[in-house]
């Protein structure tokens, strides 16, 4: 579910170049004053639209300003500086201001332009609304290849946003990003429908797009390597982790974005591998056993500093384990119980997993075998770490399928989603925080989770 958009206001204040609307009169050399103006918005955003002049020259644009109130005996004071301007052509009949701050006054200025000079101005004083609590959404990819949203409440039906959704990004409003064909473009499929806009061009783009909690979206550049951001409201990216070029031979490189913001690659070799980040110490580290050997296999992090690395055991064996890399550490722990088939996914605040009960090596499930993996798969719990330590929830109705990181997602209360794709349980899951009864989404399959 996604956040409603525009939320209407009222209009505390109607100015027109100083004069009553009945009494303004501009000469006939320059635009008259818009008509109809009128504000929208939400906690961060506003919009003003305009209707045309009932009179004077014609228009040839416009110019838009909005301008905090300075309130000299408010709580809620606006800061000094935070003017913008636009300038639009004539057929424009609406602006859009970002970065707006909740409960603040702002005044909204518009004045048609003509070519001998400017028309009067019409000011409309606007107050940005309290900030709501955003309703998260579930996004997936679906077989064949669109991202499918769902609402993390597990209740309500799920909706196509884009029909081809190779490594999509979704912002926390429910626009979808993905990578144009050529890989040059971020396009954007607005939450609301309608047709696809270019959202930023001219970039070196590899087909896996992230965000963070704000929408601010992430990659890594195909030439440079480094990791790039296009913030919210920008066109122009910017690098926020140069990573000393692309990667090559045996570096191979995992990434990870938290929803603050929190940029973490695990790369290098199994002998010689490194984290480095945006708030988190670069080092080295070591992979676990007596000659550091294993295979990285994925990475999570969460707010606080911890780094969650998912190591593939060397041989036949065929099992996965997930280590934490604390703040500060270059030594991997060991977080799991035991070795298990297994979901993993986190948020801001930690780490959780769903094990399953039991676990066999991977040659007991190879034809020639006369054993056979007839071991217990249900997920008997949900394990947490975090800040405050490690806890477990019990979890019933769910079924592990093949061996693997099978990395999910993880909203910010805590619920986990995970897809299994074999078993007596496969599709889509959602695990309540809390524990208790898995709760099946779909029982078709899905790819690269997320949760904006």
């Amino acid at each position: 579910m996604y956040r409603a958009l525009l939320m209407a206001a009222t209009a505390a204040a109607l100015v027109i170049g100083g004069a009553a609307p009945a009494t303004a009169s501009p000469p006939s050399s320059v635009p008259g004053a818009p008509t109809s103006v009128q504000v929208t918005g939400t906690a961060d955003h506003a919009v003003v639209s305009w209707h045309r002049p009932r009179s004077g020259a014609r228009v040839t644009g416009w110019k838009v300003v909005l301008t905090p109130v300075h309130r000299a005996h408010s709580a809620h004071r606006a800061h000094r500086g935070g003017t913008q301007t636009d300038r639009l052509p004539a057929r424009a009949r609406s602006a859009r201001f970002d970065g707006l701050r909740a409960e603040r006054t702002y005044r909204l200025s518009v004045r048609a332009l003509g070519h001998r000079g400017a028309g009067r101005v019409v000011s409309v004083r606007w107050t940005a609304p309290e900030a709501q609590p955003v309703a998260q959404s579930l996004y997936a990819l679906d077989a064949s290849g669109a991202v499918v949203r769902f609402p993390t409440s597990g209740a309500g039906a799920a909706t196509t946003v884009a029909a081809d959704g190779a490594g999509y990004a979704a912002d926390p409003n429910g626009d979808v990003y993905t990578p144009s064909a050529d890989l040059t473009t971020i396009v954007e499929h607005p939450a609301g429908g309608g047709a696809a806009r270019t959202r930023a061009s001219g970039l070196h783009l590899t087909a896996d797009l992230r965000s963070d909690g704000a929408g601010n979206l992430y990659w890594a550049d195909a030439v440079s390597g480094a990791i790039e951001q296009l913030p919210v409201g920008a066109t122009t990216a910017r690098t926020v982790l140069d990573l000393g070029g692309p990667a090559v031979g045996p570096d191979q490189r995992f990434w990870t974005v938290t929803p603050g913001g929190r940029v973490v690659v695990l790369g290098g070799s199994t002998t010689s591998p490194y984290v480095k980040g945006t708030g988190v110490a670069a080092r080295s580290t070591t992979l676990p056993g007596s000659n550091g050997v294993g295979y990285p296999a994925a990475v999570l992090a969460d707010d606080h500093g911890d780094v969650f690395v998912d190591i593939r055991s060397p041989g036949a064996a065929g099992s996965w384990a997930w280590y934490e890399l604390r703040p500060g550490e270059s030594a991997l722990t060991k977080v799991e119980p035991r070795l298990a088939f297994e979901y993993a996914a986190a948020n801001a605040d930690g780490f959780s997993l769903l094990q399953s009960a039991g676990w066999c090596a991977a040659p007991a499930e190879y034809p020639i075998s006369h054993t056979g993996c007839n071991v217990d798969r249900s997920v008997p719990e949900k394990l947490v770490v975090g800040p405050g330590g490690t806890s477990t929830t019990p979890v019933s109705g769910l079924t592990a399928g093949s061996r693997g990181p099978n990395t999910g997602a993880a909203d910010a209360h805590g619920d986990v989603f995970v897809d299994v794709d074999s078993g007596p349980t496969p599709g889509l899951w959602r695990v309540p925080a809390e524990g208790g009864a898995a709760q099946q989404l779909s029982a078709a399959q899905y790819s690269r989770l997320s949760v904006s």
